[in-house]
């Protein structure tokens, strides 16, 4: 398996990106690239299991950038765009275009994984798993249940999508992507727990919620709605330490407080309070943990005053004190 990036970024222009045949592994491995280019800058690391490659990038892109992508096997692909955006233009016309802006996530099936790449935005954070068919009849079965699409995609070589528009990452899922980047073990122990991991993903999205979203699109705002939640989605995440309101975000979504409240439940399954009660509670477990900040100044740090309205707080969303992490 053969992919080929053409790109100004790239010490020669180009790389040739080469993988076992359906990314099979007998033993763990991990590269890590530093990318200290006029373009672009950061780093991209690579993590070889059995059955797929899994990808993070960390990069700095003051005018954005685009790579020209070519390859010699069909590739299926779990593509989280944390920060930045991701747009893929196919040579084919006949193919669909791909985007998965900020916050977003995506499912998605190419035959022929040829076309152009561009990323707008100065910064990117992403977590990309690629895959083939091998691994999908592998979790999934031969009869891939609940997705006929994707099996008549794969046998008429045509693209497929999971969902039409790209879902936005739920605060939890959020989580459990931060815990796999930032893994803690080493070797053997690693491979066993990203596979584990990664694998229950792919069956929640393919056989849970994405059988049950891809039979009916009722459900979906309209794009004007939509994208003022998007608007209002990214304001929290720039203030979720100040006391937002209802009535400061309608404005932002060009929404009434009413509609604002339920089209915001409709796409986040939560309220918006909730939602910025989890932003804060996850925030403040990674001071602790990672940070090793005390159970005071995690609390100052994302909004809470008073440090026992913050324990409170975080012993309702995990189920245990803060205080534990230390």
């Amino acid at each position: 398996m053969k992919f080929r990036l053409e790109s100004s970024f790239f010490e020669e222009n180009a790389v040739v990106k080469t993988f076992s045949k359906d990314f099979c592994a007998d033993a763990f491995s991990e590269e890590t690239f530093i990318i200290d280019r006029e373009v672009v800058k950061g780093s991209m690391q690579e993590l070889h299991l059995d059955h797929f490659c899994l990808i993070t990038q960390d990069l700095e892109a003051s005018a954005g950038y685009s790579i020209n992508i070519s390859g010699n096997s069909p590739l299926f692909k779990l593509h989280f765009e944390l920060e930045g955006d991701y747009n893929f233009c196919p040579i084919d016309p006949s193919f669909p275009a791909i985007s998965i802006p900020a916050g977003h996530f995506n499912i998605f099936y190419l035959p022929r994984p040829e076309g152009c790449l561009h990323f707008k935005s100065s910064s990117r954070k992403t977590l990309e798993v690629l895959f083939t068919e091998k691994l999908l009849r592998k979790i999934m079965g031969p009869d891939y249940s609940g997705l006929s699409s994707l099996k008549d995609g794969i046998k008429e070589d045509h693209p497929f999508l999971l969902w039409e528009e790209s879902r936005i990452i739920p605060v939890e899922l959020q989580q459990h992507i931060r815990e796999i980047i930032s893994c803690r073990y080493c070797g053997h122990i690693k491979k066993i727990y990203l596979e584990a991991r990664i694998t229950a993903m792919l069956l929640s999205f393919l056989v849970d919620d994405g059988a049950k979203n891809s039979v009916s699109q009722e459900d979906h705002l309209p794009k004007k709605e939509y994208t003022g939640i998007l608007r209002v989605e990214e304001h929290i995440k720039k203030n979720f330490r100040k006391n937002l309101t209802i009535n400061e975000l309608a404005p932002i979504a060009g929404l009434n407080t009413s509609k604002l409240k339920q089209s915001f439940k409709k796409v986040h399954s939560t309220t918006i309070f909730k939602y910025i009660t989890g932003l804060r509670m996850e925030k403040a477990k990674e001071l602790i943990t990672h940070e090793k900040m005390s159970v005071s100044e995690a609390s100052y740090e994302v909004g809470y005053k008073n440090p026992q309205h913050f324990t409170v707080a975080f012993k309702k969303y995990y189920g245990f004190l803060p205080s534990s992490l230390n």
